[in-house]
């Protein structure tokens, strides 16, 4: 028992050394960064949730289960950010020790266990200044695939309902978790019934299969049950349709905007009277739905969306490491390279791989971000460390030097682009820019109202108009209508701030291209915010040219 204690000491030493810097960097860093965009959206269904108000917090379109975690720290009175710190840092203890756990999975040395996770605290500091619903997401399906992909799964029935369980936690933490889990454990679990060759073990995989379907049925159904009524129609989700509309013939993805009409088609009323932007529930936006096979423009403009995505597949794995296309490829080698009955045995080889490919073709057809397929990028560090504990039983890789080189080389190549990323949040983060401006606008003008914005199209690397100007509203406690429509005439505009009482209109970049009938409004920066004019429309000014000389010019104040 001394020499076993003696072996394993150094590894857990590991994953306690990253345990306590993941927390001394989660904790004393970047707190305000972390109040992303989406995170605003899900604190404020969580306020609902708090407050009492569950009709309308029932939602079509984000899952639930972010929400339901924010609603103890809220009903606690804490504040946002710690809010989403606290579940930030909580996600990272998971994650790591989730991690951990299933490295065993992959038969590697502990040497090999070790080596993987090295790179992972700055991965998942990385991933915790992202989106939290795709960072609670990946926690959810590490413990899935420890539970599901078990040797001794076909032995008990509680695996199978562990799976069932966490399979329906998927599904509430992001709904791509719903057709992701049904098809993966029918998937595995097919596995497991041809790799066992007794009988009985194939009758066990069989209730086993029943029993997990069964639990996460019963628990996802509810849900289901909740939002098919509210919609008044059967659905598990809205987002999915609601992405695919926005993929149709004409659209353009270089932009932020990425053809959503809710960018482009003018403004848009919060969908129910807490709401604080149509965003909290996209369900109810105008969108026009299309069907590939409605045409054959449609059916050529779908095939290039779907070729488009695969090459953007790679490119985000290429973006994890510039080994993932050679683990790839290697393990395919190596599953190529064994009798079918011994691959059957080797499961660390066959269910990694399935995975990778089941979990990033269930996106081909949409869009991708590099945070949908974060599980992929932790299941290609794995599979990695499997690549190599097997290089390092060959001759050549046995030498010291270049076993170390080659390791170096190994971790670098995954933590290059997080420690990167890191690093451009921490110089230039719009969350944090938001928040800032957000609490002077309403120290300096007490903002608080209907609010809409104009349209200011830029480049993908840069925030437009409606993803700074919706953040604000957040922090105002506010109500954002939108930006104004593309091409829109003033008189047009001027009819449809009156239409939707919008209550300030923030006109972002040069002042000088602002609609003439503004001059007739109150602007309350006088020019003290570079790059921000906001007009007051229930001020109408009687002398004009008094307010909008921008003289007595203050202190700017930063604009993000």
């Amino acid at each position: 028992m001394d020499s076993s204690r003696r072996k394993y000491k150094p590894v857990y030493a590991v994953l306690i050394l990253d345990l306590l810097i993941y927390t001394i960097f989660a904790v004393s860093s970047h707190h305000y960064e972390r109040l992303t965009g989406d995170s605003t959206l899900y604190l404020s269904i969580a306020e609902k949730y708090v407050r009492g108000d569950f009709s309308n917090a029932v939602n079509g379109y984000w899952g639930p289960l972010l929400s339901w975690l924010l609603v103890p720290f809220l009903y606690l009175g804490a504040s946002h950010v710690f809010t989403i710190n606290a579940v930030n840092l909580i996600f990272g203890w998971l994650a790591l020790i989730g991690v951990w756990k299933l490295s065993g999975k992959f038969r590697m040395d502990d040497k090999a266990r070790g080596i993987i996770l090295l790179p992972m605290v700055p991965i998942l500091l990385f991933f915790s200044l992202i989106e939290p619903m795709d960072f609670l997401l990946l926690c959810v399906l590490i413990f899935y695939l420890n539970a599901v992909a078990s040797e001794d799964y076909p032995d008990r029935l509680s695996n199978a309902v562990f799976s069932g369980t966490l399979g329906a936690y998927a599904y509430f933490a992001k709904p791509y978790g719903f057709p992701f889990f049904i098809s993966h454990f029918l998937l595995i679990n097919a596995y497991h019934y041809f790799r066992v060759s007794s009988e009985k073990g194939k009758k066990s995989v069989l209730k086993n299969a029943i029993a997990g379907l069964v639990v996460f049925s019963l628990l996802s159904g509810v849900w289901i049950s909740l939002i098919s009524i509210k919609y008044n129609k059967l659905t598990f989700s809205n987002m999915g349709r609601g992405v695919f509309a926005s993929l149709g013939p004409g659209s353009t993805h270089n932009t932020l905007e990425k053809g959503d009409p809710i960018f482009f088609e003018g403004f848009f009323e919060p969908p129910n009277e807490t709401a604080f932007v149509i965003y909290e529930d996209p369900s109810y936006a105008r969108k026009k739905t299309w069907n590939p096979l409605e045409s054959r423009r449609s059916f050529k403009h779908f095939l290039s969306n779907f070729t488009e995505n695969i090459f953007e597949g790679l490119r985000i794995y290429d973006s994890f490491s510039r080994l993932s296309i050679a683990i790839v490829i290697i393990y395919i080698l190596l599953v190529f390279s064994r009798p079918f009955k011994e691959l059957l045995s080797r499961g660390e080889l066959l269910w990694p791989l399935l995975t990778v490919i089941l979990y990033t073709g269930g996106y081909t057809p949409f869009h991708f971000e590099a945070r949908y397929l974060w599980i992929v990028n932790i299941l290609l560090l794995l599979m990695g460390g499997k690549a190599l504990h097997e290089l390092f039983q060959t001759g050549f890789f046995k030498n010291r030097t270049t076993a170390n080189i080659l390791t170096v080389f190994f971790i670098v190549s995954f933590i290059v682009t997080p420690v990167k990323s890191f690093l451009d949040i921490s110089n230039d983060n719009i969350n944090k820019g938001m928040h800032v401006l957000g609490a002077e606008l309403g120290r300096r003008y007490d903002i608080r109202g209907n609010i809409a914005s104009n349209r200011e199209k830029v480049e993908m690397s840069s925030h437009d108009a409606w993803h700074r100007t919706f953040r604000l509203a957040y922090w105002l406690n506010s109500r954002y209508f939108g930006q104004a429509r593309e091409n829109v005439s003033d008189e047009e505009l001027k009819s449809e701030l009156l239409k939707y009482k919008i209550d300030y209109y923030f006109f972002w970049g040069d002042p000088k291209g602002a609609p003439q009938f503004l001059s007739h409004y109150r602007e309350l920066t006088r020019g003290e915010m570079p790059g921000l004019a906001i007009y007051s429309l229930n001020d109408k000014i009687k002398e004009a040219g008094r307010v909008i000389s921008f003289h007595e010019r203050g202190k700017p104040v930063p604009v993000v």
